[in-house]
């Protein structure tokens, strides 16, 4: 078993794992710069250490929030290697497919679902007046994916690869079904609550071009790759300039 300051040093670092990442490698730096301590740990001896870093020298990207699992489960692999249980062949034909695996289930459920939920609820909040609310939320999801990051880590650490039927009991996926309703409902919320919806007449051409420039963005992203912190710059910079040409009116 891992010392504690190795395992809590690594469990740091993956929160800096994005930090170096690259166009042809991704996580390629990152994953090295968490794994390094434990690495370093288990092979003392040059030429085993040498091949242990080797081992991961190619492409690696998986989502942020499911890295410390991620490296848990490398790192238990790393163990066995070490005490000679498994072959060294064995982390290089389990990384990507684990990696892709985890992608997956945290675009999907943590991107596509739970931080879209967080900032529906906390708009439909800051709407409402209910400021220290949402602030509150803000601190308990945030402490809440701490709390996740670490469990996931040390069941990774101690189960291995089991984990993963742990967690595919766990159902994310249709639990990500379930809380897009909720999501739907959150935003027809917010809609309800914007001072525009209660204007009469109802400004149906405000909310059409709304739509239109959600549309045509999303086609400028898809087709011609543009970057979507660019698209972001250039409304900010065009709502300043509105407000700007509002004031001196």
């Amino acid at each position: 078993m891992y010392p504690t300051l190795v395992a809590l040093n690594c469990l740091g670092r993956t929160c800096c794992i994005n930090a170096a990442t690259t166009a042809r490698g991704m996580q390629q730096v990152g994953l090295l710069f968490v794994l390094s301590p434990a690495l370093r740990w288990l092979y003392p001896e040059g030429a085993a250490r040498a091949r242990a870093f080797a081992r991961y020298g190619g492409h690696s990207n998986t989502h942020p929030f499911m890295i410390p699992l991620f490296v848990g489960i490398l790192l238990s692999l790393e163990e066995e290697i070490a005490k000679g249980t498994l072959p060294e062949s064995a982390v290089s034909s389990v990384r990507e497919t684990l990696a892709t695996t985890l992608s997956a289930l945290g675009d999907s459920f943590f991107s596509g679902t739970l931080l879209p939920l967080w900032a529906l609820v906390s708009v439909a909040l800051l709407l409402t007046g209910h400021i220290a609310l949402a602030g509150f939320l803000a601190v308990a999801f945030f402490f809440a994916l701490l709390l996740f990051r670490a469990g996931s880590f040390f069941s990774g650490l101690r189960h291995g690869m089991p984990v993963l039927v742990r967690l595919k009991r766990l159902n994310l996926i249709n639990w990500v079904d379930r809380l897009k309703m909720v999501n739907a409902v959150l935003v027809a919320l917010v809609i309800w609550h914007l001072p525009m919806s209660r204007l009469k007449p109802f400004p149906w051409d405000v909310y059409l071009l709304g739509a239109l420039a959600v549309l045509g963005a999303s086609w400028l992203v898809a087709r011609l790759r543009l970057p979507r912190i660019l698209l972001w710059a250039m409304t900010l910079g065009a709502l300043i300039l509105m407000d700007v040409d509002l004031i001196g009116m």
